[in-house]
């Protein structure tokens, strides 16, 4: 490469003439897009093997973006040895392939990592290399590149890479976007990754005619344009489009599993989130009976509050005790709170949720919701039930914190009942922090073990009951179904060794990995 001088500029034979402008656009815009849906989507690959915990956002966006700037470095490399757009055509169409290549490996890849990691920081790591750390350096190459191959006027460098970097952060905000509002609510994960591997193959055929063609790129990109085309006219553009035994909702990816329950030939079926557990389980010819001893619980409301005629339920999930309380109670009103209107869909479609009177459903966050009903004085809550889990048994921060438990005591009646599912043992942190979060807002609070009453150490669904005002006298047990509930009561000495969550802090993340 020659530099020629002059007064006015100095100009760089090579780059000029070898691609046009336009597709130069395009290949920064739409590679800028495509790495955020790439981040979107992996983290719903990633989900139904390692969860959706804070530790598998931080692996994955740690790891893309390492990934990008190991690209960056590369890029600006290879594009000053090598300013070629065919090369660059080559570079979008590896990261087609490799893209592509990922949709197909994916879950036999995690289902593998899911059983040997043994450590969900580790597993999530090498979860979040294996699958994403190729393609994301490659589309990290793109950005030098077009830079590179654009810039023909030294003087007008910076007005070039500005240029560029404006497009490119403009395709990463329409893909976050894209990925997070459209894409993932009317497709799998699966799919969405063939419509990356799409794009990425079309940008790369433009590149190559751009510059000098290369005769191999062509039917390859196509190629590549045929398998994942085809993959979505197969998938097609509904939401909750089922993959196998999973379903995508815009939030969560779901699956749905049949199987015999233990001890007796029933059949049961299991809804799930989370690798690490199962969120609702059903009879399959009870729909309306509680399988589940944890939330037979809930049932305790009744006894602390007899009268009570309204219920307020935080997470539907399969939809299990709202079920199971407009069965058995039909005075009692329920409202439900259920973030995710895929999994009401999922319930309405295998749980056997039907439109009763006194049931109301709200789609949106339940600490939104708290924080509205708290100050809108449309009355009072008899009960208020909270059994909301994000990943690895961690109840989402924001609904653990004193200030929740204060919005949630505003709610109630001067004698309503809070109970809350929590998983954990009761010495350990992450149960003292929630426990002294509630105890800051109601006066009178009880402990329920669900499966091991005698045992603070044993992990397992822990029932934290909490009265609005101090009763006068412990009521009598109305039913040998509610003495053997009553019989789990925790009569040790307690004392919670963390101080209450607050909004501000709030580190269950930390204490539930230790889990």
């Amino acid at each position: 490469m020659k530099l020629y001088k002059s007064k006015k500029k100095v100009a760089v034979e090579g780059a000029v003439g070898e691609t046009t402008t336009i597709s130069l656009y395009a290949a920064s815009f739409l590679c800028g897009m495509c790495v955020m849906v790439l981040e979107m989507a992996g983290s719903r690959v990633v989900a139904p093997y390692m969860g959706t915990s804070l530790v598998v956002w931080t692996s994955l966006i740690g790891v893309i973006m390492l990934s990008l700037t190991v690209g960056y470095w590369m890029g600006g490399v290879v594009s000053d040895r090598y300013p070629r757009a065919a090369l660059l055509a080559w570079i979008v169409g590896a990261a087609a392939l490799v893209t592509a290549f990922v949709a197909l490996v994916a879950n036999p890849l995690l289902n593998a990592l899911s059983r040997g990691a043994s450590n969900i920081y580790l597993g999530s790591v090498i979860a979040a290399i294996c699958l994403f750390s190729v393609p994301s350096a490659l589309l990290g190459m793109v950005s030098p590149f077009v830079v590179r191959l654009a810039i023909n006027n030294l003087g007008k460098a910076g007005a070039t890479v500005g240029r560029f970097s404006a497009l490119s952060s403009a395709g990463s905000i329409l893909g976050t976007f894209l990925g997070g509002f459209v894409l993932i609510s009317l497709f799998s994960s699966r799919t969405i990754l063939f419509i990356v591997a799409a794009v990425l193959a079309a940008v790369a055929f433009v590149l190559n005619y751009g510059g000098k063609a290369s005769k191999t790129i062509p039917p390859l990109m196509l190629a590549i344009l045929s398998i994942s085309l085809g993959i979505l006219n197969e998938a097609g553009v509904l939401p909750m489009t089922p993959v196998g035994l999973n379903i995508d909702t815009q939030y969560n990816a779901v699956r749905i599993m049949d199987m015999n329950a233990f001890g007796s030939g029933r059949k049961i079926r299991i809804l799930q989130t989370d690798p690490m557990g199962a969120q609702s389980l059903m009879y399959i010819d009870s729909p309306s009976e509680l399988y589940s001893d944890y939330t037979k619980f809930y049932d305790l409301a009744f006894h602390y509050k007899p009268d009570a005629r309204r219920a307020l339920m935080l997470g539907g999930g399969g939809y299990c005790v709202p079920k199971h309380i407009t069965a058995t109670r039909p005075e009692v009103s329920v409202d439900v709170v259920e973030m995710d209107p895929g999994i009401t869909a999922i319930a309405r479609e295998y749980f056997h949720l039907a439109d009763r009177p006194g049931q109301t459903i709200y789609h949106e966050d339940a600490r939104s919701f708290l924080n509205r009903e708290a100050v809108s004085g449309k009355g009072k809550y008899d009960a208020i039930f909270e059994d909301v889990f994000g990943s690895s048994y961690n109840i989402p921060f924001h609904l653990t914190t004193a200030e929740c438990m204060s919005k949630v005591r505003d709610l109630l009646a001067p004698d309503g009942v809070f109970i809350v599912n929590i998983i954990s043992s009761i010495d350990h942190n992450l149960f003292s922090g929630i426990y002294s979060s509630i105890a800051a807002s109601f006066p009178y609070v009880m402990i329920f073990p669900a499966t091991y009453p005698n045992d603070e150490s044993r992990r397992q669904n822990i029932m934290v009951v909490a009265l609005a005002s101090e009763p006068s006298h412990e009521p009598e047990p109305e039913s040998a179904y509610m003495e053997k509930l009553l019989a789990h009561r925790w009569t040790r000495p307690f004392s919670a060794k963390i101080a209450a969550f607050t909004d501000a802090f709030a580190p269950v993340e930390k204490y539930t990995v230790g889990l």
